[in-house]
């Protein structure tokens, strides 16, 4: 996981200068919800699954990730190893992650948005990094009226606005 922070580090550092509409707060992303506001949720399928979304957020990854396990050996030496400590251990370090970005995404949100870039699009994940990586890139693609949710969908599921949990 250490290798998909760093490069977010990198990615938000390249886009540093904000070029999309705004950071807003969950109150004011709810409001335009409400409003008709597309709402991105830019997480990969696993997160959109299991974490549950809002309802009616549309899921388009901006990155995928893929996991490569570590050799058998060392999996099931970690497994002994929690038994012995009889703590769980950080199961990150028995995967390598390897990030990819999306290359369908501009096409994808086009699609949702009919070709229209003055619609207004929120843009979540799950705290708010990725979502304005994402934000920067349809802004830069001629996307008008984007938003970043700051707080991500952290923010949207404790305030206890409409979602699904699968």
């Amino acid at each position: 996981m250490k290798p998909f922070f760093i490069l977010l580090f990198f990615i938000s550092s390249l886009y540093s200068e904000m070029a999309y509409q705004d950071d807003i707060d969950v109150e004011e992303a709810f409001e335009l919800y409400n409003e008709g506001a597309i709402i991105v949720d830019v997480r990969t399928p696993s997160e959109f699954i299991y974490t549950g979304h809002g309802l009616g957020h549309i899921n388009i990854p901006v990155l995928f990730q893929e996991y490569k396990p570590k050799p058998i050996k060392v999996i099931n030496n970690f497994s002994q190893m929690e038994i012995r400590k009889g703590k769980g251990l950080n199961s990150r370090k028995l995967y390598r992650v390897i990030s990819r970005d999306n290359k369908d995404f501009f096409k994808n949100v086009m699609y949702v948005t009919g070709g229209d870039t003055d619609v207004d699009l929120v843009l979540i994940c799950h705290s708010g990094d990725r979502s304005k990586y994402a934000a920067n890139l349809l802004s830069k693609k001629g996307f008008d009226n984007v938003y970043n949710l700051e707080g991500g969908f952290l923010a949207w599921a404790d305030n206890d606005y409409p979602k699904s949990v699968d």
